[in-house]
Order: structure tokens, then sequence, then C-alpha cells
């Protein structure tokens, strides 16, 4: 593999594990994160129990969609940089799925923060998406000419 394949992998990886510290931090929350609170205006004390246990299996399901989503992506990059599928069909593939997976929660709060004025995870969230899009460039550059 040369230069741009591995530096291709290491943005890859990183924001499989970007998205891996987001699921983690999901999974062990007993309430809602700090920007629910300032989406929808309350402290979560003051969240009716019957929607706080609705609320924490949503957060749950999100955090064990982005854990399957770390590891799916990172065993398909590894599968593609080191199992001899460096090819321009694996990567548009591998690419669209990271977009698919990645570029939806970067909308969604982008779009709380505009209507609640809450301060949403969007950096951290287009860091993964551009991680993954400098990612497909490099491995585009490492492909045989």
């Amino acid at each position: 593999m040369d230069l741009f394949a591995w530096l291709a992998f290491g943005c890859y990886l990183l924001a499989f594990f970007i998205v891996s510290l987001f699921a983690a931090a999901y999974l062990k929350r007993s309430d809602f994160m700090p920007y629910h609170g300032q989406a929808v205006g309350r402290p979560w004390a003051e969240i009716d129990p019957r929607m706080q246990v609705l609320l924490m299996a949503l957060i749950r399901v999100v955090g064990a969609g982005w854990i399957a989503l770390a590891g799916a992506g990172a065993m398909l990059a590894w599968l593609i940089f080191f199992g001899g599928h460096l090819a321009l069909p694996q990567l548009l593939a591998f690419q669209l799925f990271c977009l698919v997976a990645t570029l939806p929660p970067v909308l969604v709060a982008s779009g709380v923060r505009r209507r609640t004025g809450a301060r949403t995870p969007v950096p951290a969230g287009a860091a993964v998406v551009l991680l993954s899009v400098i990612g497909f460039v490099l491995a585009l550059l490492s492909l045989p000419q």
C-alpha cells in the first residue's frame, strides 16, 4: 500500500472512531444529552416519566446503531485496503455507504440547531463526513493510473 492509501485508511478509521465515541456517549447516558435539553427547553427532571422511557430507548437505539456503523465501516475499510479490493467500484460503494450513514445525522443536528438554538454537535458530525471525503480523495489518488 502506498502513502495515499495509508492516509485514506487512517481518515476512514478516525471517522469511525469519532462515530464510536458518539455511540459510547449515547449508550452510557441515563438522561438526554445537554443539547437535547436545550432543544426542548426543559431539564430532564421536568420531562414526563413515560416520555423519559421513550427518549432513553431512542437514545440507546441511536447509540447501538452508531456502534454497528462504526464496526461495519472499520471492517469494510479493512477489507478494501488490506483485502485486495482497492478498486474504483468498491471505493465508490464504500464512500456512498459512508455518506448515507454520516450525512443525515449532521443535517438533522443542523436543523435542530437552526430551529431551536440548541448547541448540537454539528462540527463533530461534519468532521466525520469531511474525514470520509478526504479518505475517498486520498484513496482515489492511490489507485493505479
